[in-house]
């Protein structure tokens, strides 16, 4: 009677390298997952907004950082209205919402943070009055991340196979 068998040795070394690789792969497809959330988040805000920002400020303070164990890895804040009113203010929306993000960002040492904002002071006044800043982009994402997180997952454990 014939006996079959398989033998492999492995080094701790390989074994090491080849787990370090897995979750290099893994890390950069939730980054990327979370990033186009963010874009999209953000693409949403400025579009969808139903409230008159004479100012700019308001549009442009919207933005988001990408955070991974502390350390901010991506953001998107850039002026996308022009100011049709000069005034004190002008130019100030991308700066108060770099800070806010920046500052919330502290808050998250460990593990991924996708921190989508409008930094002007007012913008929770503004929602108080029926008006869209941030709530499509919200509903948004709480409806993308879990299922595009579950595609990832399939993803990852089809190629693991």
């Amino acid at each position: 009677m014939a006996k079959y068998g398989f033998s492999a040795a492995f080094g701790k070394g390989e074994v090491h390298n080849t787990f370090a690789e897995y979750a290099l792969r893994v890390h950069r497809a939730i980054e990327t997952v979370m990033q186009f959330i963010g874009e999209e988040c953000v693409k949403i805000a400025r579009e969808q907004g139903t409230y008159n920002d004479i100012t700019g400020n308001l549009r442009n303070s919207i933005g988001y950082v990408l955070v991974k164990n502390g350390d901010i890895i991506c953001k998107n804040f850039e002026e996308r209205v022009a100011s049709k009113v000069i005034d004190a203010a002008n130019g100030k929306g991308i700066l108060q919402g770099q800070a806010l993000a920046e500052e919330l960002a502290k808050r998250f040492t460990k593990g991924y943070a996708l921190i989508v904002v409008a930094g002007m002071h007012y913008a929770h006044y503004v929602e108080s009055l029926n008006k869209d800043v941030l709530d499509s982009a919200e509903r948004y994402a709480l409806q993308r991340v879990p299922k595009l997180m579950q595609m990832l997952k399939t993803q990852i454990y089809k190629n693991a196979n």
